[in-house]
């Protein structure tokens, strides 16, 4: 018994699904369907658009970031330079004075050999 209600069941769902596919639609309901084809063909095109966009953005993004690294790296450059160049006058400044102390040495050498 229980086989044959469900197989009652279904085909009486089978009947039912069979008279709403052959049912035909009023103008108005033929309408709407149109205007829900309509408004997913179009939101599938702006859903195109919106990835071309993001494609572009993530591009941007991704060109940004490799202009942010080389800045990155063109200031460590610039610093290393910087250190380089403070380095230099430093050596440069003791240089000019242990010459400075050689020249007052050689003079005082020079007088005291004029003294003498």
């Amino acid at each position: 018994m229980p086989k044959f209600r469900s197989m009652l069941a279904a085909g009486c769902a089978g009947l039912l699904l069979l008279a709403g596919c052959a049912a035909q639609l009023s103008t108005e309901e033929r309408a709407l369907v149109d205007q829900a084809i309509a408004a997913g063909k179009s939101a599938a095109a702006s859903s195109e658009k919106a990835d071309a966009a993001a494609n572009r953005a993530d591009a941007a993004a991704n060109r940004a970031e490799a202009a942010a690294s080389r800045a990155v790296s063109a200031a460590s450059r610039a610093e290393a330079a910087a250190q380089a160049a403070t380095a230099a006058k430093d050596q440069a400044e003791s240089a000019v004075s242990m010459a400075a102390q050689s020249a007052e040495k050689a003079t005082k050498a020079f007088d005291m050999g004029l003294k003498k």
